[in-house]
C-alpha cells in the first residue's frame, strides 16, 4: 500500500515517527509503497539506527555482554556481528560516551536511557508491543494476515489502539475479545516509572457517548476486569490505554483479584522466563451449563440505566508462545466468572488446571480463526493440544509460570 494512503487512512503527518518509519521501511525499494513484512524487516536489521525496538535494545545489550564476558571493560564499536550494532555501538560511545572509539556498558546504558526517554532525536524507541499494533494497522490496510486480527466476522465494532486490538460487541457493551504482543524484552525494557497508580478507567473517545464510562459499574457489585492486563504495558502511555473501558468486561471480586490475576501473572512469567514473545487473546463467552451459547435474553445484564452491560459467564485467554529458537507452543484457558471463585494458591491451581481447553474449542465457540497466520498443518496440530507442556528448571524463580505447566 502507498505511504500517502496509509498517511491519510490514519492521520499519520509527515515528519511523525509513523510516516518516518514507514519511510525508512521503504528505503531498500524506494517506489512509495510500504507492507508490514517490510516494516518488520526493516526493524529486525535497523541499519541507521532511526529507530530501535526493545527486541533490537536487548540484542545490543546481549551482543555487548559477550564481548565483556573476559573481564574487559570496554570493547571496539566496531566489533559487533551486525552493522547495525555498530551504528549504536558508535552513537553510543559518541552521543552517551567519551568517543574514544570503545563502548563500555555505562556508556551503552546512558544512551539507551536517553532513547527511551525521548532524549535523543536522531533515535527513536519502539516497544515491541506497539510495532505489533503499528503493523497490525499496515497489514489490515495492505490486505496482509495479521497475527493479531482472527479472521470470520464477530459482528462487532473493530478497533486498533496503540498497544491493543479489540472487537467490541455493541449490544452487549463488553469486547469480544482484545489481542496485543508481549515480549519479554518488553518486559525487560519497561522503564521503572510505569506505574498503574497513575492510571485510571476512562471512556473510549472512539465509542463516543454510546461508550461504557467508568461509574457504569459503580455499586454493581462486579470489578471492572481487564482484558489486557495493566501490567503487560511496556509504557505509561500503554497503561493509560490498558484502561480503557472498552478494554473492561465484568469480572466477580474474587476471580478477577485472585485466580484471573495469577493466570495474567502466569502468562508474563512464562514469557520471560522463555525469553519469547507471545500473541495472546482475550474475551468473553456466554454459555449455558453444558457449554452452548445462552439466547441474548438469557444473558445477565448488569448497570442502572439504558445502556446496559453483560456479564460474561466465561473469559478465555489464548497464547501463541513464540520461543529465540522459533519452536512455537500454543494454550487456551476458558475460566468460569464465579462469584466464589478460588482464593488460595492451592485451590487456584487446580481450577486453572480444570480450565484448560484447546484453542480449538474457543474458535468453536468463537466462530473465528484466531491464528490464521500459520499454516493450516501447524494450526491442526497446536490448537488441538490441551496439553502444550513446557520444561521449567526445578528451582525457577518463575513460580507462577510454573502453575501452567505443573512438574508431574
Amino acid at each position: 500500500m502507498s505511504i500517502a494512503e496509509l498517511q491519510r487512512k490514519f492521520g499519520w503527518a509527515d515528519g511523525g515517527w509513523e510516516s518516518e518509519l514507514l519511510k525508512a521501511a521503504d528505503g531498500a525499494s524506494g517506489n512509495g509503497r510500504v507492507s508490514a513484512a517490510e516494516v518488520d524487516a526493516y526493524l529486525a536489521r535497523p541499519e541507521d539506527s532511526r529507530f530501535l525496538t526493545s527486541t533490537a535494545l536487548q540484542q545490543q545489550r546481549a551482543a555487548l555482554e559477550q564481548r565483556l564476558a573476559g573481564g574487559a571493560r570496554s570493547t571496539d564499536v566496531d566489533s559487533f556481528d551486525s552493522g547495525w550494532q555498530d551504528t549504536v555501538a558508535r552513537r553510543a560511545d559518541l552521543l552517551g560516551g567519551n568517543a574514544d572509539g570503545k563502548l563500555s556498558r555505562a556508556e551503552l546504558d546512558g544512551w539507551l536511557q536517553d532513547v527511551k526517554q525521548g532524549r535523543e532525536k536522531d533515535t527513536t524507541w519502539l516497544p515491541d508491543q506497539k510495532v505489533a499494533l503499528f503493523e497490525s494497522k499496515v497489514a489490515e490496510s495492505a490486505g496482509e494476515v495479521d497475527p493479531l486480527r482472527p479472521t470470520g466476522s464477530t459482528g462487532g465494532l473493530s478497533r486498533v489502539k496503540e498497544y491493543l486490538r479489540l472487537s467490541m460487541d455493541e449490544a452487549k457493551n463488553v469486547p469480544t475479545f482484545v489481542s496485543y504482543l508481549l515480549s519479554a524484552a518488553d518486559i525487560q525494557e519497561t522503564p521503572v516509572d510505569v506505574d498503574r497508580d497513575k492510571s485510571h478507567f476512562h471512556a473510549d473517545p472512539e465509542l463516543g457517548s454510546a461508550g461504557v464510562v467508568d461509574s457504569d459499574y459503580t455499586g454493581t457489585g462486579f470489578d471492572r476486569g481487564h482484558m489486557k492486563p495493566a501490567d503487560d504495558s511496556p509504557t505509561q502511555e500503554a497503561m493509560d490505554e490498558s484502561h480503557l473501558m472498552s478494554n473492561v468486561a465484568p469480572q466477580h471480586p474474587d476471580l478477577n483479584r485472585q485466580t484471573w490475576r495469577t493466570l495474567e501473572g502466569a502468562v508474563n512469567e512464562l514469557v520471560q522466563a522463555t525469553g519469547g514473545k507471545a500473541s495472546i487473546i482475550t474475551g468473553n463467552l456466554y454459555l449455558d451449563a453444558r457449554g452452548k451459547p445462552l439466547p441474548p435474553e438469557a444473558v445477565e445484564t448488569l448497570g442502572a440505566n439504558a445502556r446496559r452491560i453483560a456479564v460474561p459467564t466465561h473469559q478465555f485467554k489464548t497464547v501463541l508462545l513464540e520461543l529465540p529458537n522459533g519452536n512455537l507452543s500454543m494454550f487456551a484457558y476458558l475460566v468460569p466468572n464465579l462469584k466464589d471463585a478460588p482464593t488460595k494458591k492451592a485451590d487456584i491451581t487446580p481450577f486453572l488446571e480444570a480450565s484448560r481447553t484447546s484453542v480449538d474449542r474457543i474458535e468453536e465457540l468463537l466462530g473465528q480463526d484466531l491464528y490464521a497466520q500459520l499454516p493450516e498443518s501447524l494450526q491442526a496440530k497446536l490448537e488441538a493440544d490441551t496439553s502444550a507442556r513446557v520444561a521449567f528448571e526445578r528451582d525457577s524463580r518463575y513460580e507462577a509460570a510454573s502453575l501452567l505447566w505443573p512438574r508431574h
